[in-house]
């Protein structure tokens, strides 16, 4: 089982804070039978710092090798003007070194996400909605119009716990429009478990049981 959006690389965000805290998500990760993790330590306008994340990244594979969890480093851009342009020039870090990037959306501000998903494709890359179901401003029909054009959906498990995003959740199960299902786990208040998810594919979406949590995605092979 693998885990693609996790906060787990500590000291660089408002992830982990600690070799402590690192280790409790990587037992909660083990826990989850979980065993490829992909690291996705915030970028944003003014955090890109791509050479230190992959220093700490290499530093932290040696540092937690005894865990025998596959890692890969990739991030969570907040999405700004320039960001395609900062892709190009390799300023930015895409998902285990592909094509694939995890973009993440003001949750605030209403934003034409389908659009920015068209100039990400028409430049070549791969983007991953990171927990569309927070942003609140879109509508339902909005989600078929973002998977239109190109993106790849994920969810957090976290939001199947909370009534609040019953709604967007059942829409988008209902239309196979999820792609994957990740912790973005932080730390022990925003930690890892899997376990109620599983279950509620397995009993009432289990023909996308296998997608969302046994084929492994592309850039982790």
């Amino acid at each position: 089982m693998f885990d693609i959006h996790t906060h787990i690389l500590y000291g660089v965000d408002d992830g982990a804070d600690s070799v402590e805290t690192s280790t409790y998500l990587l037992n909660q990760a083990r826990d989850n039978e979980i065993n490829k993790i992909l690291l996705t330590p915030h970028q944003n306008v003014e955090l890109k710092r791509s050479e230190e994340l992959i220093k700490r990244f290499n530093s932290f594979k040696e540092e937690f090798k005894y865990f025998d969890i596959d890692l890969y480093l990739g991030s969570e851009i907040y999405y700004y003007p320039k960001m395609i342009d900062d892709l190009d020039n390799n300023i930015l870090l895409t998902l285990n070194n592909t094509k694939y990037v995890l973009v993440e959306f003001s949750t605030r501000m209403e934003t034409d996400i389908a659009s920015i998903i068209y100039d990400l494709n028409i430049r070549g890359y791969k983007p991953i909605v990171a927990h569309i179901e927070r942003y609140r401003y879109l509508k339902l029909e909005d989600y078929d119009d973002i998977k239109a054009q190109g993106a790849l959906i994920q969810v957090n498990t976290k939001s199947f716990v909370n009534k609040g995003y019953k709604k967007q959740l059942k829409y988008l199960l209902k239309n196979h429009l999820i792609d994957f299902i990740a912790s973005d786990c932080h730390n022990e208040n925003r930690d890892i478990d899997f376990s109620e998810v599983k279950k509620l594919i397995s009993k009432k979406y289990k023909d996308q049981f296998d997608k969302l949590f046994v084929e492994i995605p592309e850039f982790l092979k």
